[in-house]
């Protein structure tokens, strides 16, 4: 066997007698491939104080415990690391074992902790999610950052995909690989639900704000049940085109308060109007209500103006509100009344 294929600790390591001292230099570094450990951990294990083993490691140089020319077997270990990227730690020790580039299971700490003594920084870093280790490219967002993007998102659109947490600039450059990462990322959340797991749509049931629930529960406020094509007007009046029929079908059928028959969402329970409207959008709701569902815009106009209610509130509410659609030219309707004029988002 040649030097340039012995495994890390044959061909880097040379360690010495296993006195006290230097176990505890190993131990603490991760050189004897046990991920390294603080002073305060290592004193219990081995009945010290933090501080008399802080002195230990202070006072020695973990240098003293390399071969001089031994960077191949470390370069080996990195390379092959990093073509692994990313992937739960676990399963990359133990190719590195099975392949004789390390003798025993090596935890990465460890390799992470050599190169950085060697100057030579290792292009990746270990990070946990619910107790599992896993390894990653220093590019790859940190765990936190996937979860704030997922929440913000859904508090926007109501529901997301799984390519939208990852930044705009890396997404060409992850594969399946990242793709399952990024899954067990999020699928690790409590609320987080699948709406359609093969084309990646999810929402995160707890997110406060959440932009398409309230929107929904402002239509259910004044109908009783809705075709999914008047509730996709409704949300697209956000501005963002909503997602598909079937997971916003989906989407309803997870909310507690609807019930999905077909292409046909009903009430389960009553939705107060009085709750979820704004003081605008109850004004015209009675308007309209009151008179069987539609009025011309003049009417309307006309009546909203002897509740004291301004121009600007007026249109800012037929604009953007998802419980009136324009009926024909020049009228109003309440979603869910008689009415069936064709719905136009506008």
């Amino acid at each position: 066997m040649t030097t340039s294929t012995l495994p890390l600790e044959t061909e880097l390591l040379a360690l010495p007698a296993h006195d006290r001292n230097s176990g505890i230099v190993v131990r603490h570094y991760g050189l004897d491939g046990k991920g390294g450990a603080n002073f305060q951990a290592i004193g219990r294990e081995v009945g010290l104080s933090r501080e008399r083993v802080r002195q230990i490691v202070s006072e020695a140089d973990p240098r003293w415990y390399f071969r001089s020319g031994g960077l191949p077997a470390l370069e080996r270990v990195i390379g092959i690391v990093t073509t692994s990227l990313p992937a739960p730690a676990a399963s990359v020790e133990t190719r590195l074992r099975a392949e004789g580039v390390t003798a025993q299971l090596f935890r990465l700490e460890g390799i992470i902790e050599i190169a950085a003594l060697l100057q030579c920084k290792a292009p990746f870093r270990v990070t946990r999610l619910k107790g599992k280790r896993f390894v990653v490219g220093h590019e790859f967002p940190r765990f936190q950052d996937i979860v704030s993007t997922a929440r913000r998102s859904v508090r926007r659109h109501g529901m997301a995909l799984l390519t939208e947490c990852l930044p705009q600039d890396r997404k060409a450059r992850y594969g399946q690989r990242e793709s399952a990462l990024l899954e067990e990322v999020l699928s690790a959340q409590k609320d987080f639900r699948w709406l359609d797991r093969q084309a990646g749509w999810f929402w995160l049931s707890d997110v406060r704000m959440n932009r398409v629930v309230n929107r929904i529960r402002k239509m259910f406020a004044v109908a009783d049940s809705l075709e999914i094509a008047e509730i996709r007007a409704g949300l697209a009046r956000m501005g963002d085109p909503p997602a598909p029929d079937a997971i916003l079908l989906e989407f309803c059928r997870q909310m507690p308060e609807l019930s999905v028959e077909g292409e046909t969402v009903r009430a389960r329970t009553e939705i107060s109007a009085g709750k979820v409207l704004n003081p605008t959008e109850r004004a015209i709701f009675r308007l309209l209500s009151e008179n069987n569902g539609c009025l011309s815009n003049a009417e309307l106009i006309c009546g909203t103006r002897a509740l004291g209610m301004k121009r600007p509130s007026f249109y800012q509410c037929v604009t953007w509100s998802p419980i009136v659609s324009r009926y024909k030219r020049g009228y109003y309707r309440l979603i869910g009344s008689a009415h069936t004029g064709a719905v136009a988002a506008s």
